[in-house]
């Protein structure tokens, strides 16, 4: 992968892999971009791509991309040309602006459709500085997968589910486990698509998904335990609970309150070069450290939202500072098994673990989405971590639900506290706001709080969405990219809240 095509980062994901653009067109016509600096550069890049010729792309790349390693981005250009023919804007995105532009684009041989993103460098405002692409599902395959707007009985509830996520995964765009809940009772819960590919071994509805960010609600919770405890407040700074934090000035900037809501100005760890080849040297959250803690800010703490793995990590590092405990030993005492997750934990990649799924990912000599899906775990972190890519279950992640409401990990004023929403999500598809691990959003006039997890080019994506009134939780794991699985819980939640 090179340094900056399809380098998307968690926030920039959930801004464009947005659904609202994906509506069938009228016609079949090319549509001409807009007179915004970025949309002339994006407009020069894809006149050149559709020409084939890899010397003229070269040299646009040199010339207008702020990127270090041309050849490597020359190599991925050449690629979408021979799986498309060249491609045709069909659809811009109302979400641009004049430093950022996102299009819907489609293959001239075939019938393959993509949703390409540019922005300009802040350096060098006469280049791009992010190119990315992924695919997306063909747009009339959607304007027919129409969801009921009527209110139905219960068991036309389930028929709505069932033929929708049906669908879906005959459409090779789903694989994994649904689970939807109304009050205590399960009312659905269906396995799709293979767990294992290369021994057709399928999903199982108890069978164990990477989570990714989904763990980021555990490692909430497990700071607000310690706030009960009286161990720490929402208020502190981090100098203060963890002393040893290697970046003395920014740990007297930042507080526990801003690293729980993104808004820390903590960057990432996932695109430090020095992470994949050596993930072996990543077992405990503070040996995260080196790949962040001494790089500039990315913002003033407290000023804006920035979603922000390294943060949870550092949230980890406290757990284990003030508890005494490893962090995956303390979520697996104080949260797994008072709700009784027993098929719930963060797996090394050398473990033989029974029934669990390998993800299966687009990846960057993929960029249209056209060939077979292939296994993610070259690409997977040696061991989850604070921030995410534990493994669990769709039953496990009910009880969790359930748990969390029946205030089995802390009392009513900090379960609200935890999980209500705090900062807007900015840069997300959809209005949403994010609390201590948790998001919220509102769909019909219902709260609905939790958290989903994976993206684009990760073959990870599942998502878990809690109606506050008590009436439904759904859970949808997957082992394909985003937006797969993400889609569908929405768009259950969204028939569910009409019900």
């Amino acid at each position: 992968m090179t340094k900056r095509f399809l380098a998307i980062s968690a926030s920039l994901f959930l801004l464009v892999q947005t659904t609202v653009t994906i509506a069938a067109r009228q016609s079949d016509d090319e549509v001409a971009l807009p007179a915004t600096p970025v949309a002339k550069l994006a407009g020069a890049l894809l006149q050149t791509l559709n020409k084939g010729d890899s010397s003229e792309m070269l040299g646009f790349i040199r010339s207008s991309v702020e990127e270090e390693h041309p050849e490597e981005l020359l190599i991925t250009f050449n690629r979408v040309y021979r799986q498309s023919g060249g491609i045709r804007v069909m659809l811009v995105s109302p979400d641009s602006t004049e430093r950022f532009l996102v299009l819907d684009v489609k293959s001239k041989r075939g019938d393959h459709w993509a949703r390409m993103f540019f922005s300009l460098s802040r350096q060098q405002t006469d280049k791009l500085g992010n190119v990315g692409i992924f695919p997306i599902p063909d747009p009339v395959f959607e304007k027919r997968n129409v969801w009921s707007t009527w209110k139905l009985s219960e068991a036309d509830v389930v028929g709505e589910i069932r033929s929708h996520v049906e669908r879906a995964a005959a459409a090779d765009r789903f694989s994994g486990v649904v689970l939807v809940s109304k009050g205590q009772r399960t009312i659905f819960h269906q396995a799709y698509g293979m767990a294992e590919k290369s021994f057709s071994v399928p999903n199982r509805p108890d069978t164990k998904f990477n989570l990714a960010s989904m763990n980021k609600m555990f490692t909430g919770i497990a700071i607000a335990q310690l706030v009960a405890s009286g161990k720490l407040s929402f208020q502190d700074k981090l100098a203060k609970v963890l002393p040893d934090y290697p970046n003395k000035t920014v740990a007297e900037k930042i507080t526990i309150h801003q690293l729980l809501t993104h808004t820390a100005g903590l960057g990432d760890f996932f695109d430090n070069p020095e992470f994949r080849p050596h993930r072996e040297r990543y077992h405990r959250p503070s040996d995260y450290f080196p790949l962040f803690a001494n790089a500039p800010l990315r913002f003033e703490p407290g000023s804006r939202f920035g979603y922000s793995n390294a943060g949870f990590v550092v949230l980890g590092a406290i757990v284990e500072k003030l508890s005494g405990e490893d962090y995956f030993d303390y979520v697996r005492a104080h949260i797994f098994q008072p709700a009784g997750m027993l098929n719930t934990d963060s797996y090394e990649l050398t473990e033989v673990v029974p029934n669990l799924a390998i993800g299966y990912g687009r990846f960057e000599d993929d960029p249209m989405g056209i060939d077979p899906r292939r296994s993610n775990v070259a690409f997977l972190p040696l061991r989850g971590s604070p921030a995410g890519g534990g493994y669990s279950t769709a039953p496990d992640l009910l009880k969790f639900a359930h748990a969390l409401r029946a205030h089995k990990f802390m009392n009513a004023e900090l379960t609200e506290i935890v999980t209500s929403p705090k900062t807007p999500m900015t840069g997300s598809p959809r209005p949403a706001k994010y609390g201590y691990g948790f998001s919220t959003e509102e769909v019909s006039g219902r709260e609905i709080r939790g958290h989903s997890g994976g993206g684009a080019n990760s073959g990870i994506n599942s998502s878990m969405e809690i109606f506050w009134d008590g009436s439904y939780t759904v859970i949808v794991l997957g082992n394909y990219d985003a937006p797969a699985a993400e889609d569908l819980a929405h768009k259950i939640c969204e028939f569910l809240a009409r019900q």
